[in-house]
């Protein structure tokens, strides 16, 4: 890991402040300085060279975030919901509750607009329908004028992304306690939380047959679980799901990005050949959110394939939906860019009715936390904190690369930590494999955030393992023990058979764990659902304070990572929480029973 080296400055310091804005027809009033510098884009990302880019029509959709009030009680209202015992459990709010609650100061939209007009776009902005951003659509030599900043073409040399950012911007200094976050300008994008050594690969006959007649002969420490994959029939006796009821009320949502999309042919031939819940014949929808697309000829996408897959075949009847989001990479040359999708899906997310909101959601994307601005993370964890304000619960992968891979910031030896697995107001979950018994996956995700504080949902059971766990004693000075630690639950994650083209293939990584016990919780709050009940919600307080009894403690096994960096670097898997599998793994039936009385 190679940390950005992101420079936070008061609006008010005169370090490295720039020249009073250009064309201003109001003297210092907007007097500019810098507020945020990264030293180079994030590892995999190169400046593009052979890109051309017309900056006179190359057109970006600017946000600029206004400041939200009270964040700090609404995150005190929001704990208080999820916990159960409180008097406000299950007393989700809409989300004109939230909106007035955090509502930004009414001049601060106001001092932007003034900005915006001495900068010649008023004509380019408006504000946000929940009004707590000002957007501004104008091409890159505006913005660029606008910002002190200078846009470039990106590449990422393994996938072929693309993107066009900046490594520094200004803001008038006046803004101060007004604005904080723009984007896109430092912000490069999520990755697919899968791994890249065992991405997938083919899956041919003789596979199969060896695995049948093994099948045949051996006795199976878990119905179904044979071989080396992993099928819906092996999860549904290995998380104890099979008899599940078929519920078909609710609503199970998957995210997609990075135009990624399944396909509906394959997972017909997924269903035929692995449902094992009488549900061979659902599919799901597709909903296309900031110009997102979803065709069904092509290549698919391997990851969408995965999460639409096994969500669709644990949820029963369940309805399905993939929220495909467009926007990254952003286009180069002519035409609309319309860029942050991260951003995009949140805010789509939250000005649905309740009754169109997804009870839960699978989210398979992240990157290195420190690649993510601090602004940006802090806005993208607030809005996560409103969708479980509403009922939502949302779970996220914790990541494949263990504890990290170059493991260093600038010249300091340290952990690698994911976003947003690192958010306070999401349910991380982190990867196992192997199944008598189950281990922890030496890929999953887990560690310390150095952005967010321990919650205090996760404080005595972090705490236990602080004080009691005698096998992370050589590593302690190598992660942030103050930290929000992660991953608070964890499901297998290694050779997961799907369909991609026709063919079976096998994928591995946490983005095999996320929609495995995200699809476990939907059958919970459908459950609650049908029982009257309101869903679960944002998980954590539940999953840590009443839910451990309904979860395998996981004891075996070790995240790694951090290779040639820092010796003997990872997690072991230990009795209680730990930072590689987290509370443990599903065991449905106790879980239900538990939901059954909370």
């Amino acid at each position: 890991m190679r940390f950005s080296k992101l420079l936070l400055f008061s609006f008010t310091t005169s370090v490295l402040s720039s020249p009073t804005a250009e064309g201003s027809t109001r003297g210092d009033e907007f007097k500019s300085s810098v507020v945020e510098a990264i030293s180079g884009p994030p590892p995999g990302w190169i400046k593009d060279v052979g890109a051309k880019l017309d900056k006179d029509s190359h057109m970006v959709k600017l946000q600029i975030h206004l400041v939200h009030q009270d964040m700090d009680k609404f995150h005190d209202l929001a704990i208080k919901i999820a916990t159960p015992g409180d008097p406000l459990y299950g007393s989700h709010l809409s989300q004109k509750v939230i909106d007035d609650m955090i509502a930004p100061k009414s001049d601060s939209s106001k001092l932007v607009m003034d900005w915006l007009d001495t900068e010649g776009l008023s004509n380019h902005a408006s504000l946000s329908g929940r009004s707590d951003s000002v957007i501004v659509d104008a091409s890159i030599t505006q913005i660029e004028k606008l910002l002190k900043a200078k846009y470039m073409p990106f590449i990422q040399k393994e996938t072929g992304e693309s993107a066009v950012r900046t490594l520094e911007y200004s803001l008038p200094e006046i803004l101060n306690g007004h604005v904080d976050m723009v984007q896109p300008t430092t912000f490069f994008g999520l990755r697919a939380m899968r791994s890249t050594i065992s991405e997938h690969h083919a899956l041919n006959a003789a596979n199969f047959k060896a695995e049948a007649a093994q099948s045949e002969q051996a006795v199976q420490a878990v119905t179904g679980c044979t071989g080396s994959t992993i099928t819906p029939k092996c999860l549904s006796n290995l998380y104890s799901y099979a008899s599940a009821t078929a519920y078909s009320n609710g609503l199970m949502g998957i995210a997609g990005f990075l135009k990624q999309w399944p396909i509906k042919t394959d997972l017909t031939t997924f269903m035929n050949s692995y449902a094992t819940q009488g549900n061979a014949a659902q599919s799901f929808t597709c909903t296309l959110i900031n110009g997102g697309t979803c065709p069904q000829t092509g290549t698919p996408g391997i990851e969408a394939n995965l999460d639409v897959q096994y969500a669709r075949a644990i949820t029963e009847s369940i309805p399905n939906v993939y929220y495909s989001v467009g926007g990254s990479p952003p286009w180069l040359g002519t035409g609309t860019n319309t860029n942050e999708p991260y951003l995009e899906f949140l805010n789509y997310l939250l000005a649905l009715s309740d009754s169109a909101l997804p009870n839960t959601i699978s989210i398979s994307y992240g990157d290195d936390e420190d690649t993510v601005p601090l602004a940006y993370a802090t806005n993208v964890c607030n809005l996560f904190a409103q969708l479980g304000a509403r009922g939502v619960s949302v779970l996220v992968a914790s990541g494949d690369s263990g504890v990290g891979t170059t493991c260093k910031s600038g010249t300091t030896k340290t952990f690698t930590t994911s976003f947003p697995a690192s958010c306070p107001w999401v349910t991380t979950v982190g990867g196992t494999t192997g199944n008598s018994p189950e281990g922890a996956w030496s890929g999953s995700g887990g560690g310390f955030s150095s952005r967010f504080g321990q919650p205090s949902y996760q404080t005595a059971a972090v705490n236990n393992w602080l004080t009691t766990d005698t096998t992370h004693t050589a590593v302690n000075a190598y992660f942030n023990k103050s930290g929000r630690a992660y991953p608070d639950i964890a499901a297998q994650s290694t050779n997961f058979v799907i369909v991609a083209s026709g063919s079976a293939e096998s994928v591995s990584g946490t983005s095999c764990a996320c929609p495995t016990f995200a699809s476990i919780i939907q059958l919970l709050n459908s459950d609650r659902l049908l029982a009257g009940k309101k869903p679960l919600g944002f998980l954590n307080p539940w999953l840590y304070n009443n839910a451990t009894s309904g979860l395998t403690d996981i004891k075996t096994g070790k995240n790694t990572g951090c290779s040639g960096v820092i010796s003997g670097a990872g997690f072991s898997a230990v009795a209680g929480w730990d930072p590689a599998t987290g509370l443990g793994t599903p065991i449905y039936t106790s879980l239900l029973a538990i939901s059954k009385t909370t």
